[in-house]
């Protein structure tokens, strides 16, 4: 045997790193825990916990032997285990939750038949594994999908739309794993476009993002579901989140208003899809911020005020280089921010900016904040950008392609950024099979 790789963990963080062990299918590993923090310390302090924990790692990294526990039997993900359960519907929701298979909120009981009426919904075989969920790397059927969409209140007719937010959250460029356990509150954001928005009732105007949307809840509530239950991303481990947030509860979801965006052109046709497409947009994000402009009589005074939030949110982790230079599909930094214009805000842009690429243009000019203002060696300008001090203005972006745009809401001076978590790559688009 040769020498092992020693994992080193803080305190804190040990459950996620034992949780990522399984999930990948590691039955042991070589773990040394240091006390948590390491980060925001003094560099003695630092080394300090490095010194106390040397001794352990050289013994981990010469004697160390895997356990001799074999892994757990694998439970077959197809059918989903049937349970009799005889109680009211306080008992029922009691037990649910005990047993992890709920996330705090009431649930629609899942019985056989109002799953098999869910079914209905899809062609797709109930068998089908259509993800397995990190951090647990728990199977999703497309039956389990009928399941917890029931349990979130979806409705049969929903089905197509359920599985593609799946495909969406499931595709590597979103970074389920990492947005899933991080200490930060990220939010699953789903914007969705085209035919189904009213087909479905898909809240797009007044108080899209609130409740009394019975739609946008329900796709919300079972992204979370799906999440903590399937994947198992609960605190406080695997996930890490420091405070949470309602996001953790009921994911971001929320129509995109065309017939009011002055610019015409939707954002999935302005990403390539035909306007009888309906297709789901999903990228993981930090909370987002609201812009509450009424005075701003054109649109270069409403962008300059919408240009300072996206120069200030999440600027102590997310770099402001992190497209400069470099092709925009490469860069695996964060580089995005979306922009969710409320009706009026978007008609007083547009007066100035008869163009999404000319809005675009100006924001990444805007967009900026003096370096000092950034968390310190989060903001590296390349050799490439000249000489600077700290009260040089530093773009947060560099290219047009970083500023996403989508109308919805309803009347009011009103709108919202939203900047990603920074591993995922893209926002990920799909489009709902009929």
């Amino acid at each position: 045997m040769g020498i092992p790789t020693v994992t080193i963990t803080s305190s804190e963080f040990t459950g996620l790193a034992r949780n990522t062990m399984k999930s990948i299918g590691f039955a042991d590993m070589a773990f040394v825990e240091v006390p948590h923090p390491m980060g925001m310390i003094p560099l003695d302090e630092i080394r300090a916990k490095v010194d106390k924990a040397f001794p352990q790692i050289m013994k981990m990294a010469t004697a160390w032997q895997p356990s001799a526990a074999g892994a757990s039997a694998s439970v077959p993900a197809y059918p989903a285990e049937r349970i009799k359960f005889k109680g009211d519907y306080e008992a029922l929701n009691k037990m649910f939750y005990s047993k992890k298979w709920s996330i705090g909120l009431p649930i629609v009981p899942p019985t056989p038949q109002a799953v098999a009426a869910m079914l209905k919904g899809t062609k797709r075989d109930p068998s089908e594994v259509v993800w397995t969920v990190p951090p647990k790397m728990g199977r999703l059927t497309v039956e389990l999908v009928a399941a917890i969409g029931t349990m979130a209140g979806a409705k049969p007719e929903h089905m197509p739309l359920l599985l593609a937010v799946v495909k969406a959250l499931s595709h590597p460029d979103y970074d389920w794993r990492g947005s899933s356990t991080t200490t930060a509150p990220t939010v699953p954001v789903v914007i969705i476009s085209g035919p189904i928005v009213k087909e479905l009732g898909i809240g797009y105007s007044t108080g899209a993002i609130g409740g009394e949307m019975p739609v946008n809840t329900a796709i919300g509530y079972f992204i979370n579901l799906v999440g903590d239950i399937v994947g198992g991303s609960m605190p406080p481990d695997p996930d890490k989140s420091s405070h949470g947030s309602t996001g953790d509860l009921v994911a971001l979801v929320v129509g995109e208003n065309e017939e009011q965006n002055p610019w015409k052109q939707s954002y999935a046709v302005e990403r390539g899809f035909q306007p009888t497409d309906s297709v789901v947009t999903s990228f993981a994000a930090y909370l987002g911020t609201n812009n509450t402009d009424h005075t701003s009589g054109n649109g270069e005074q409403l962008l300059n005020t919408i240009s300072l939030g996206v120069a200030g949110v999440a600027c102590g982790i997310t770099s402001c280089f992190a497209d400069y230079d470099k092709p925009y599909a490469l860069s695996n930094k964060v580089k995005y921010a979306f922009l969710l214009l409320g009706p009026e805000h978007a008609d007083t842009i547009y007066r100035g900016f008869p163009s999404k690429q000319a809005v675009k243009e100006y924001v990444i000019k805007k967009a900026v904040a003096p370096l000092w203002m950034y968390a310190p060696d989060v903001c590296k300008p390349p050799e490439s950008f000249g000489e600077y001090t700290p009260d040089t203005l530093m773009p947060r972006f560099a290219k047009p392609e970083s500023v996403h745009i989508v109308v919805t809401g309803g009347p009011g001076k009103q709108s919202q950024i939203w900047v990603p978590f920074p591993t995922g790559v893209r926002p990920v688009l799909v489009k709902v099979e009929k």
